[in-house]
């Protein structure tokens, strides 16, 4: 079974739901699968890296449109990187609000932009790792990584969204757990590989607020 295409993937969609009539809405199922995988999947597939320069006397920085989730943010140099450390926009306050400008050591999160503190004195190079949204299958962009990636996922996620939409209570519990169970190994293959295949745990040292992570 080809399943590499927008083209493709409407067709198999339509072949495990056995049906002919559903032509216009298919694209919809697909849309709602990828706002679902935008919602729960954080895969190698869809991490993003850009960078930006800073100005001097300027603490905002707008965050890429595709952004879901940000990995890290990181200040870069020929001779180094550092990694810079999150605070609450509280806690930057509290921590740099009467700290002159300087190279940048932490971020907060703005919502649609990120504040650097304390707050750049010459041009640095910020790094951005991120998940990024899902570019959305069209007839004009006919696939993406995760299409290449993870097809079952695209498919059995639409084939649910179809069930929905027939309102087929056995084939809604079919291809939700389906969905379901391939979205799952999914996730565990990508923390293997993240973590070079040692599994997290958490042990108490001494204080009980102490947590090392074993694996990293």
């Amino acid at each position: 079974m080809a399943l590499s295409t927008f083209s493709e993937l409407k067709t198999s969609v339509a072949n495990y739901l056995n049906r002919d009539d559903l032509t216009s809405v298919i694209p919809d199922f697909i849309t709602l699968t990828e706002n679902r995988i935008n919602r729960e999947l954080r895969a190698r597939a869809n991490v993003s890296r850009v960078t930006t320069s800073t100005t001097s006397g300027t603490d905002l920085y707008d965050l890429p449109a595709d952004l879901i989730e940000l990995r890290s943010v990181s200040r870069i140099s020929s001779n180094n990187n550092t990694s810079l450390s999150y605070m609450t926009p509280e806690s930057s306050i509290r921590e740099y609000g009467t700290t002159a400008n300087g190279s940048p050591k932490a971020y907060s999160n703005m919502g649609k932009a990120i504040k650097l503190s304390p707050t750049p004195d010459a041009a640095y190079t910020i790094e951005l790792i991120y998940y990024s949204k899902l570019a959305g299958l069209s007839d004009s962009v006919t696939t993406n990584n995760i299409l290449a990636e993870f097809p079952s996922l695209y498919l059995y996620g639409a084939c649910l969204e179809g069930a929905i939409f027939l309102n087929d209570s056995d084939e809604i519990t079919r291809f939700d757990a389906i969905f379901n169970r391939t979205l799952v190994s999914i996730q565990e293959s990508e923390e293997k590989a993240r973590y070079g295949g040692n599994v997290m745990t958490m042990t108490v040292q001494g204080d009980p607020g102490s947590l090392v992570r074993r694996g990293a």
